[in-house]
């Protein structure tokens, strides 16, 4: 079963990660353009439309010896790639809310 955190708590994932006190990955499952546009900081993107690659050894980015923690654009696609993730066996945070509802600096834009 995967958890659930708020942006806030990602926020605070992501200032110890830049502190080497913890280490995740950080996957963003909106399309390749809404990832273009913007993201979160060190985030991979593998557009959840794009899940059929999401099996066995495959994923870049990816391992199953560390957290992923998905987010997206209002949450609803990070819940589903959430449920699928935890299904193939990794250990997953979902960001509830999404982008839409991120207010802190780890925000990348062109």
């Amino acid at each position: 079963m995967f958890s659930m955190i708020s942006m806030g708590q990602l926020e605070m994932y992501l200032e110890r990660k830049l502190e080497d006190q913890l280490d995740f990955t950080l996957l963003d499952v909106r399309s390749r353009q809404e990832f273009r546009d913007g993201h979160l900081a060190g985030a991979v993107n593998i557009p959840l439309e794009e899940a059929e690659l999401w099996a066995g050894n495959s994923l870049v980015g990816l391992s199953y010896n560390l957290p992923v923690i998905v987010y997206c654009g209002h949450g609803s696609k990070s819940l589903i790639a959430a449920r699928m993730l935890d299904q193939m066996g990794f250990l997953v945070l979902a960001a509830a809310g999404g982008l839409a509802s991120y207010r802190g600096k780890y925000y990348k834009s062109i």
